[in-house]
């Protein structure tokens, strides 16, 4: 047995007796009877260095590493990792390995990386001549950061290593949006004082002595507004839709001639058989609810064949209805005249069309619902324009032993308006007499702009008659009682009172008493004649019509029309269309 000889050069302060040695196990014998015996040799090749340069940002990083192998004759086994950071953040690196007797090995290490970091990776080992390495990194570069990572160790004379290394993490990114383009629909609210629109003024009808100059006025504040922004730009993609209820006059236009070529035909209704007619007149005042018609036919055949039948009239493009009731005829040496007067088709609602009827509203309804009940069964509708649809109390109007039409004409006329007709559509439309009070033309839109280029004959007469500004209404039954004054006046001369069973409400009073007011005062009458054309259409009772004549302007109401056709032996025709305005002199 060989000796062992223990030396000890250097003294040992803190040591007691006894000392304990201990030495290593013993090597593992290896078994060369069987398998295939391998024998590696290698030696330290120059130092292998890759530097991996991670630039990323992320306020949560997680890095993995995953280092199995098996070690059956492992010496020594030294793993170092050496990493520098300013401020740790969160960092977990987990290595797992295999060794004779399965030993598992975790380490969790937790750090914060800074914003601005970076990380560099350097490994240095040695290894046999045939071996893998795979790496897969995912990563996001924003931000610089670093991390330096060095690993070393020493393999034994026979040995397998697998190294596999895993980046893991939640990518975080600093995504910066801007966003430009049209504005969205938002609703807008403000305290801002808007003003209304037009002019407001500011009557002081008593001086206030006491007070010195100047004069504060003071006004509460404006109430929170708000409105619809529907988005857009510059040019909005969304435009509002325009407003329907601006009135654009009809205005011929001024030429040096007109030519025209003037049409009239005449068809029945129920087979579009054609009636040959010479000449024709139809005429309308705002008192008429039916136009009246008077016909002239070229032929006793055509006058039967017209008799009680519905007609259409079209004239220059435009299109009139009527009903030949009455026809005459008359005879001379070598002349035979066959003609017929009617009325429009309106007068389907009046006899011998209808029966007369009586009415009471046994509940309570309004205008338009009343005039609904009257017209029931027959075909026809009507529509309140300019007239507010009132309610009107259970037994306040009744009629009696009259036609639907005239039932209709006598409650409109209670309150002061008229009735106009739209044939083809077969609809009542009751507006006031006087659409525009007299006192309101000098700032209304006419619907009619006539000038001199246009008016073939004109004359005028004046009527005189008292300016009134204040009327007394009543009721009957259930109604009330309401002075109608016009404003910035005295109400010192009064007009006739009206006593009528529809003054029920005050919407009622009013319309009839402001139409009342506008028939007092003098008044011109003018008659002009004009030609029907394509921008110049046949007049309507009622409308509000401007006149250009000789420099001078004015406005007034239509209160009658008339329009002639008639045809010449020779085959010309000849139309033409009169007017009479009824326009205030004083207001």
């Amino acid at each position: 047995m060989t000796a062992i000889t223990l030396r000890f050069d250097t003294p040992w302060l803190n040591a007691v007796s006894p000392i304990t040695i201990r030495f290593i196990d013993t090597p593992v014998v290896v078994d060369n009877s069987f398998g295939i015996e391998c024998g590696f040799s290698w030696f330290t090749l120059d130092a292998v260095e890759q530097s991996l340069l991670l630039a990323e940002f992320s306020s949560d990083i997680e890095s993995k590493i995953e280092s199995p192998w098996d070690n059956y004759n492992a010496d020594e086994i030294k793993f170092d990792a050496v990493w520098l950071s300013n401020i740790a953040n969160d960092s977990v690196l987990s290595i797992n390995w295999l060794f004779n007797l399965d030993t598992q090995t975790n380490t969790s290490i937790n750090w914060s990386l800074p914003i601005d970091h970076q990380i560099t990776l350097s490994v240095n080992w040695v290894v046999p001549d045939e071996y893998q390495i795979q790496f897969s990194i995912n990563w996001l570069d924003i931000a610089a950061h670093q991390l330096h990572t060095a690993v070393a160790w020493i393999d034994g004379q026979e040995q397998e290593s697998a190294l596999i290394i895993q980046y893991r993490g939640t990518v975080v990114d600093d995504e910066k949006s801007i966003k430009w383009g049209f504005h969205e629909p938002r609703w807008v609210c403000s305290t801002k004082y808007r003003p209304p629109v037009g002019k407001v003024t500011l009557r002081f009808n008593e001086p206030l002595s006491t007070q010195p100059n100047p004069i504060v006025l003071r006004f509460t504040a404006s109430p929170n507004v708000c409105y619809w922004d529907d988005g857009g730009g510059l040019i909005d993609a969304n435009p509002p839709l325009p407003n329907i209820d601006f009135k654009i006059p009809i205005e011929p236009q001024i030429r040096r001639y007109y030519l025209m070529q003037p049409t009239i035909t005449c068809v029945r209704v129920s087979d579009s058989l054609p009636i040959v007619i010479t000449s024709v007149s139809i005429s309308q005042s705002r008192g008429q609810w039916a136009r009246s018609v008077s016909l002239e036919f070229s032929s006793r055949i055509d006058a039967q064949r017209a008799h009680n039948e519905l007609l259409l009239i079209t004239i220059n493009g435009y299109e009139f209805y009527a009903i030949a009731e009455q026809p005459s005829a008359s005879k001379a040496f070598g002349i035979e005249t066959h003609s017929s007067t009617g009325r429009s088709r309106a007068a389907e609602l009046s006899s011998p069309y209808l029966l007369p009827i009586s009415y009471t509203n046994t509940v309570l309804l309004s205008l338009g619902g009343i005039i609904g009940d009257l017209l029931q069964t027959t075909g026809w509708t009507v529509e309140l324009s300019g007239i507010p649809d009132f309610t009107i109390p259970a037994g306040a109007f009744s009629v009696g032993n009259k036609t639907p039409i005239e039932a209709v004409a006598e409650a409109v006329g209670q309150l002061g308006s008229m009735i106009l007709t739209d044939d083809a559509a077969k609809k009542l439309t009751i507006v006031p007499r006087w659409p525009t009070a007299p006192w309101e033309m000098a700032t209304a839109v006419p619907d009619l702009a006539l000038h001199d280029a246009v008016i073939t004959s004109y004359s005028d007469s004046v009527s005189r008659n008292p300016l009134c500004n204040v009327v007394w209404l009543r009721g009957e039954q259930q109604g009330i009682d309401a002075k109608v004054k016009r404003a910035g006046s005295a109400g010192n001369i009064p007009a006739a009172d009206i006593i009528a069973q529809l003054i029920v409400d005050n919407q009622a009073a009013r319309v009839a008493g402001t139409n009342a007011l506008a028939e007092t005062g003098d008044k011109l009458s003018v008659n002009i004649s004009m030609p029907v054309m394509a921008d110049l259409p046949p007049a309507t009772p009622g409308m509000l019509i401007g006149v250009t004549i000789n420099s001078e302007v004015f406005k007034g109401v239509c209160d009658s029309w008339i329009i002639r056709a008639s045809i010449s032996d020779r085959g010309d025709i000849d139309i033409e269309q009169s007017i009479t305005l009824i326009s205030p002199l004083e207001s």
